[in-house]
């Protein structure tokens, strides 16, 4: 069971029905059991705005502040309207200047509900974050791990040498995301290199590649097998890569093929 939730019961179930009772609330239910009660309704009422909606507010910037300020300004003038329903309990008198008891009562057990809930609110929207975070980083690496198992498993070595800037690159099979042809040049955009630029067409490239490791899907590109992560009709969607790549009508049966 999550910690925030525990406390939520622990605080629901014990403390605030408990804080209720160090008052002469026996006394209070007997004489006014219905006032008692719809008081009890609106500090859990209380707790669930400030623990589900005002304290992850407090995470949002000034502007939320500023919302949680004025919904707390709402709740203190509904319970003063509250505590001004003639209510009347045996030696429940005041000297002039003094609260009466059963409203010193409410305005604490008001405080005590508002000072538990937002902060805990606050909390545990933060914890969800940090989880969704750490989520996130969880599936990263696992794609991480996805994509070097399907580079080890699609292509072990082996390299394909073009001429760039008047001189023999080398590079790797197993770190080309795609090549894509810009009219009788061709670029390879690479795993954690610059993108090198070669003057030959696609066709020839194609024709240097090893068989069965790459396919065309369009006029302009070039993909590994092995990275092809999802495809349709219309759309490639490469391991590592941001965006998908389009599949060009001429290509489709390739892709099938492949």
């Amino acid at each position: 069971m999550k910690t925030e939730t525990l406390l939520d019961i622990i605080f629901c179930i014990l403390v605030m029905p408990g804080m209720m009772f160090l008052f002469p609330t026996g006394e209070w239910l007997q004489w006014h059991a219905s006032y008692v009660l719809g008081y009890a309704l609106w500090l859990y009422g209380v707790w669930l705005l400030c623990r589900m909606a005002l304290g992850p507010l407090l995470l949002m910037g000034w502007k939320g502040k500023v919302t949680v300020a004025l919904s707390l300004f709402l709740v203190g003038a509904v319970t003063f309207l509250m505590s001004l329903t003639p209510v009347q309990f045996p030696e429940n008198t005041k000297e002039i200047g003094d609260m009466l008891p059963h409203v010193r009562a409410m305005w604490i057990l008001l405080l005590a509900v508002v000072s538990y809930a937002l902060p805990v609110g606050a909390l545990s929207k933060q914890s969800a974050q940090l989880q969704e975070v750490k989520e996130l980083e969880e599936a990263m690496d696992d794609a991480r791990e996805a994509l070097e198992t399907r580079r080890i498993e699609g292509i072990s070595g082996g390299e394909i040498n073009v001429k760039s800037d008047y001189k023999t690159v080398p590079i790797p099979l197993s770190a080309i995301q795609y090549i894509e042809g810009r009219n009788n040049y061709a670029c390879f955009h690479l795993d954690h290199r610059e993108d090198i630029v070669t003057q030959l067409p696609l066709k020839e490239v194609l024709a240097q590649l090893p068989e069965g490791k790459f396919v065309r899907i369009h006029r302009s590109y070039i993909v590994p097998l092995w990275r092809i992560e999802q495809r349709n009709s219309t759309r490639v969607q490469l391991l590592g890569i941001k965006d998908p790549l389009p599949v060009g009508r001429a290509y489709k049966e390739n892709l099938k093929n492949g």
